[in-house]
C-alpha cells in the first residue's frame, strides 16, 4: 500500500543552531546571575554620560537612567537570544519607557546639580562598583554553567559507552551466510540501531532501525526498541509482526513527535533444493539494494508508515531469493542524505556505484569504502548506519 503523504509526515523544521537552542530552552532561573550582570554592566551607561558632562548632572536622574539602561539591555538580550519575535515589544518598551522616565523626572524636578569635582568622583566610584559587581555575577554564571557542562559531559560519556554495548560492530558468519553491520553516530549518543539475532529454527533476523532526532532521547528509545524486538522474536519472528508490535507499544513510551523507521529481514537458509529466502519489510526507510552475483544491482522499495507515528493498517511483507554471491545492503538516510558543499546528496545512485565496484570484496571492506566515499566531501549531520548480507554458498 502506498502513502503519498509519507514525505510530508516525515518532514521536520530545520533545527536551530546549538547556541540558539540553548538560549531558548535554558530555564530563566539559571540565567539569573547573567541577567543581573548585564543589568549592572549596562547600568554604567548613565554614569558614563555623567562623566562626559564632567559630573555635573543631578544624582537622581543619573540613577534613574542607569537603572533604565540596565533594564532595557536585559530585555534586549532576552528578546534577541530567547525569541526574536519579542524584539518589536522590546523596541516599544524602550521608546515608551524613555518617555515615561523623562516625564517622571520632569515632574520630580528640578534637581540640585553637584559640583563637577564631587559629581565626577561619585560617578567614577559608581562605575567601579558596578563593573566589579557585574564581573562577580558573570563569574558566578560561568561557574554554575561550567559545573553543569561537566556533569552533562560525564553523563554523555556513560551513555556513549552504553550505546557501544547496545550497538556494536556486527560481524556474524555461518556456514553459508555473512552479515556485517555498523553505526556511526553523529553525536555522542545516536538513535540508529543495527542488530542481528540468530533464531532457534536456523533462520536469522536482522534489522536496521533509525529513531527520529538525536542525543539522549533518541538513544533511550533506541534501547527500548532493541529490547522490544528481541522480546517479540520469542513469539512471532516475522518482520511484519515485529513492526506491528512496535507500533502498538511505542506510542506509550515516547514523546509524541518521535518515531522510528526500520528495515527488517528474516533470512531462511537454503536446503534440500530450496534457495535462500529472505522475508523483508520496510517502514519509512530508503530502498534496500540487492546486488546479484552477475553484478546487477536492483532497488527493493516499499512505502509504509514509520513505526510509532500513526495507528495504521497492518504492515506488508515481501520476499526475495538469494543466490550464492548475492549481497543485500541497507543504509539509513544519514548516509543517503549526506550533502557536500554544493548541496548535492550522496544518494542511492552513488551508494549503488560503490556497492557495484566493491561487491567482490569482504563486507567490512565494502562498508569501509562507503564511509570513505562519505568522509571526504560529505558532511555528517545524522547517524550513518548500514547492514550488509551476503550468501556465500
Amino acid at each position: 500500500m502506498e502513502f503519498p503523504s509519507i514525505t510530508a509526515l516525515l518532514s521536520q523544521k530545520k533545527p536551530l543552531p546549538l547556541h540558539r537552542k540553548y538560549w531558548r530552552d535554558v530555564p530563566l532561573k539559571r540565567l539569573t546571575s547573567l541577567l543581573v550582570a548585564i543589568f549592572l554592566l549596562f547600568g554604567m551607561v548613565g554614569c558614563f554620560v555623567d562623566l562626559l558632562d564632567l559630573g555635573r548632572k543631578p544624582f537622581i536622574p543619573v540613577i534613574a537612567w542607569s537603572m533604565f539602561s540596565g533594564f532595557i539591555a536585559t530585555v534586549w538580550i532576552l528578546a534577541f537570544f530567547r525569541d526574536r519575535r519579542w524584539l518589536i515589544g522590546a523596541v516599544a518598551l524602550w521608546i515608551g519607557g524613555s518617555s515615561i522616565v523623562s516625564a517622571v523626572l520632569r515632574r520630580l524636578g528640578p534637581f540640585e546639580h553637584p559640583t563637577a569635582e564631587h559629581g565626577t568622583r561619585v560617578a567614577t566610584i559608581a562605575c567601579m562598583i558596578l563593573s566589579f559587581s557585574a564581573y562577580s555575577f558573570f563569574m558566578r554564571f560561568i561557574e554554575n554553567e561550567g559545573r553543569g557542562v561537566v556533569r552533562i559531559q560525564t553523563e554523555l560519556a556513560i551513555a556513549h559507552r552504553i550505546q557501544q554495548t547496545l550497538v556494536p560492530v556486527i560481524e556474524w558468519r555461518s556456514s553459508n551466510l555473512e552479515i556485517y553491520g555498523s553505526s556511526l553516530p553523529s553525536a555522542e549518543v545516536g538513535g540508529d540501531l543495527v542488530d542481528v539475532v540468530p533464531l532457534s529454527d536456523g533462520s536469522v533476523f536482522a534489522y536496521v532501525a533509525d529513531v527520529s532526532g538525536h542525543g539522549l532521547p533518541a538513544g533511550i528509545l533506541m534501547g527500548m526498541i532493541k529490547t522490544a524486538v528481541r522480546t517479540q522474536l520469542l513469539d512471532l519472528p516475522s518482520p511484519t509482526a515485529v513492526f506491528e508490535r512496535l507500533n502498538e507499544v511505542l506510542p506509550a513510551v515516547k514523546e509524541p513527535h518521535m518515531y522510528a523507521t526500520c528495515t527488517a529481514l528474516r533470512i531462511r537458509p537454503a536446503g534440500d533444493g530450496v534457495p535462500c529466502r529472505v522475508e523483508y519489510a520496510i517502514a519509512g526507510q530508503p530502498d534496500m539494494l540487492h546486488s546479484s552475483s552477475d553484478g546487477h544491482v536492483s532497488q527493493l522499495a516499499d512505502q509504509q508508515l514509520p513505526i510509532g507515528l500513526l495507528a495504521g493498517p497492518a504492515y506488508n511483507g515481501h520476499e526475495v531469493y538469494l543466490q550464492p554471491g548475492d549481497v543485500l545492503l541497507i543504509a539509513t538516510d544519514g548516509i543517503l542524505e549526506a550533502t557536500n558543499k554544493a548541496g548535492d546528496e550522496f544518494g542511492l545512485d552513488q551508494l549503488q556505484r560503490v556497492l557495484s565496484e566493491s561487491r567482490s570484496q569482504g563486507l567490512a571492506a565494502i562498508a569501509h569504502n562507503i564511509h570513505a566515499a562519505l568522509s571526504g566531501p560529505y558532511a555528517q549531520d545524522d547517524d550513518q548506519s548500514l547492514l550488509l548480507v551476503r550468501l556465500t554458498s
